[in-house]
């Protein structure tokens, strides 16, 4: 596996900073774990509410505005006197229901979002359709296997920054797909590797088989676990993409409750 990395445009302005607060909210709400210290902010149904409202990839057409952002910080003021007690949450409907209102606790490193911090500065990109669907076709894949939400942020980061989401039929050293996968290399045929579905579940094994020969992959660094499995040139280069495809898989796991 070589890295065929695609440099996005700039991301815009305060978008990467907004996300990070916001994602954050929702994280600290739902007991799935500490984002980091920038991320991190106040836990209340009311907040992650806003916050999952307004962390939606269309494009990147959406963003939080000034009035979810008031909201936000407003009902983290008023509830931070009187901390619900939490109970442990062990599937994503638990976290919606948490999200919605009822008691919250803590997840398994396995099934939190973002378990430890975020490895250096975060880049954004807008997302197409095409792109979103691609996206989708990994969380789906990952959750059909029972890999938990740590393991599908894992592999929304790695396609992000291996082709941007893009079933491409070009690539370095003949890689090819959402994974930059080479069929020279046992990953498949080209037919195999340029199918998302296929894709998905070639990286989800690989990644599987690191994880069984490592207890704590969960809460290492994003770029570590990529890494293992796509031997890139560019080994940490995985790791900006960590705080939108966290905010990707909570978009779309939510909706598969």
């Amino acid at each position: 596996m070589r890295s065929t990395t695609r440099t996005p445009g700039p991301p815009r302005p305060g978008r990467t900073a907004a996300l990070v607060a916001f994602l954050g909210t929702a994280l600290a709400l739902a007991g799935a774990g500490t984002a980091s210290a920038a991320t991190s902010g106040p836990a209340t149904s009311q907040a992650a509410a806003v916050t999952h409202r307004a962390v939606t990839h269309r494009g990147g057409s959406q963003s939080p505005d000034s009035r979810q952002i008031a909201a936000a910080a407003a009902a983290g003021q008023q509830n931070t006197a009187q901390p619900a007690a939490r109970q442990p949450l062990t599937t994503w409907s638990d976290i919606a229901h948490a999200v919605a209102g009822q008691p919250s606790g803590s997840l398994p490193a396995s099934e939190r979002l973002l378990p430890t911090s975020v490895s250096g500065p975060q880049s954004y990109m807008p997302l197409s359709a095409a792109q979103e669907a691609n996206a989708t076709t990994i969380v789906q894949q990952a959750l059909a296997m029972h890999m938990g939400l740590r393991s599908a942020v894992i592999a929304v980061a790695t396609a992000m920054q291996e082709s941007q989401l893009i079933n491409i039929d070009y690539g370095t050293y003949d890689s090819l797909g959402l994974f930059q996968q080479q069929p020279d290399c046992g990953w498949g045929t080209a037919a195999q590797v340029t199918n998302p579905v296929y894709a998905s579940d070639a990286f989800l094994n690989a990644l599987r088989q690191y994880q069984a020969s490592n207890p704590d992959w969960a809460t290492q660094p994003l770029w570590q676990a990529a890494q293992a499995v796509q031997q890139s040139a560019y080994p940490y280069a995985y790791a900006k993409w960590e705080t939108q495809a966290a905010g990707i898989v909570a978009s779309v796991a939510r909706h598969m409750v």
